[in-house]
């Protein structure tokens, strides 16, 4: 019984390591033969560009002196920050805020007041992720008519106000939902 088992183990890892050597032998032609295509393409290229550093000359070539053209100076540039404290702490407090509001305008499709009247009742969760992409905030909700309350939230005007978007579902579809551009 064992000499059986040891000879149905010994055919076994013969067929094994008989597969092995012949996918090794198939993937050596391959690269043999990715190693040619990469091999002719550097030629090529070697070509190409040798033929475009040698331009074409004209059949008579007479010396042209071209004389550069005189560079304009530039303007003086004004700074794009202001000095004083005042100014220059609302001016990035600004920038700060017109960075958020490109990130929220860049979160998903919820940022778009089209997007918003697509949405009504009945529809699922899975099409409301669809529709509005997914949500900043997904949250259960301790109302017992409303289950799961997705929010989708950011600076969208950058006025520094959070501009919010809720939908609220209840046993998986859409019963409420509040847009943020009423």
């Amino acid at each position: 019984m064992k000499t059986f088992h040891l000879l149905i183990f010994a055919a076994i890892a013969g067929n094994l390591s008989a597969q092995d050597a012949v996918s090794n032998a198939d993937l050596a032609r391959k690269l043999d033969l990715i190693l040619n295509k990469v091999d002719s393409l550097e030629e090529r290229i070697t070509s190409l560009e040798g033929a475009k550093s040698t331009p074409k000359a004209p059949a008579t070539a007479a010396p042209v002196t071209v004389a550069p053209a005189p560079r304009p100076s530039p303007a003086p540039a004004q700074p794009a920050i202001p000095q004083d404290p005042k100014e220059k702490k609302s001016f990035f407090q600004k920038l700060k805020q017109e960075l958020k509001s490109d990130e929220a305008r860049a979160a998903g499709p919820w940022t778009d007041p089209d997007t918003w009247n697509k949405i009504h009742n009945n529809l699922t969760d899975v099409m409301v992720r669809r529709i509005l992409g997914n949500p900043t905030k997904v949250k259960n909700s301790i109302n017992p008519r409303i289950d799961r309350i997705y929010r989708y939230e950011g600076d969208l005007d950058a006025d520094g106000v959070e501009d919010k978007g809720v939908v609220n579902f209840r046993r998986g579809r859409v019963v409420s939902f509040e847009s943020p551009f009423k």
